[in-house]
């Protein structure tokens, strides 16, 4: 088992697991119009960003899980807008109706910048495939991703939940991170000073 910086070679197996988890946990596949349409928002994008950064879970025969996020939530957010979204909009049309929440997402210059963003700059995603599960695997990569936000000097991380995935609601305050009063339920932060 180990814990590696991702390469471009990843990108497919990056993409797969984005897939194969992307229904709060659960396997995603034919619900959009376009299978790679989750991977050009929520993870091949971190592989480019500004202070981007990917980790993934290899148990020798390629990575199984990520975690992957960014130092800066402000710059990522402007460079997908300003950047990355364009360039890949054009393969994403709206074919069914479970596109149109994820394209009215992406099309939103402002859905990563949330109230938390100045306290807690970095924001991160992890995703495991089932075989990656219940082995550390979660635990690992949050504590290395945490690692190396405190070696960029970043105060703090925050990360948003789908509402209906319970396991990801029971995991993350066992890994440090809490909820704030007054703000979303799905929304966890982690201090890193």
């Amino acid at each position: 088992m180990t814990i590696r910086a991702a390469t471009p070679a990843d990108h497919d197996e990056i993409a797969r697991i984005c897939l194969l988890t992307g229904n709060a946990g659960g396997d995603d596949t034919g619900r959009h119009g376009d299978d790679a349409l989750l991977a050009d928002v929520y993870a091949i994008p971190y592989l480019h960003g500004p202070a981007g950064f990917a980790l993934v879970w290899d148990e020798g025969d390629g990575a199984i899980g990520y975690v992957m996020g960014t130092a800066d939530t402000r710059a990522f957010q402007g460079w997908f807008s300003d950047s990355w979204w364009p360039s890949v909009a054009h393969r994403h049309p709206l074919r069914v109706e479970a596109d149109e929440s994820v394209l009215r997402s992406a099309a939103d210059p402002e859905r990563l910048l949330t109230a938390v963003v100045d306290d807690y700059p970095a924001h991160l995603h992890i995703d495991l495939l089932p075989q990656a599960q219940g082995k550390g695997a979660g635990r690992a990569l949050i504590e290395a991703a945490c690692a190396l936000l405190t070696e960029r000097g970043v105060a703090g991380v925050h990360l948003d939940i789908d509402p209906r995935n319970d396991a990801a609601r029971q995991f993350y305050p066992r890994v440090g991170f809490s909820t704030l009063a007054g703000q979303p339920a799905e929304l966890f932060v982690r201090s890193l000073g």
